[in-house]
């Protein structure tokens, strides 16, 4: 039951979607450029508020960004597959066999926390 309290605990969610978000902020200096801190930016906002304000609506605001994950993999996801299939890409290279599985991950991780946040079955459920 231990492992169903992690995956179903909204912080650890948040804190595994703010290490995407901080990778993203490098990504955007150190490759794409400051614009693409009109996409990470309002996600950490949503990430950082699911964090602390919990419950129902903590699960809303880690909803959003879940979405657009799974947008991107339902758009991206064979690009992905072929990164891990080649070796990465340009950018990031062997970094893609560690942040497409933790990526992965964390959607998954996302979805667990939502599902117990909404069905209130969590230790927030109250809060």
């Amino acid at each position: 039951m231990n492992i169903m309290n992690f995956l179903s605990d909204i912080r650890n969610a948040a804190i595994a979607n703010a290490v995407i978000v901080i990778f993203h902020i490098y990504i955007a200096f150190a490759v794409e450029g400051a614009s693409f801190l009109v996409i990470v930016l309002p996600i950490g906002a949503l990430v950082t508020g699911a964090f602390f304000v919990k419950g129902k609506i903590g699960a809303g605001l880690l909803a959003l960004p879940t979405l657009a994950y799974l947008f991107v993999f339902a758009t991206n996801g064979s690009d992905m597959v072929e990164m891990l299939k080649t070796g990465g890409d340009e950018d990031i290279g062997w970094g893609a066999y560690i942040l497409l599985p933790f990526w992965i991950l964390t959607i998954l991780l996302n979805i667990v926390s939502i599902i117990a946040e909404a069905r209130g079955t969590s230790k927030y459920s109250n809060s």
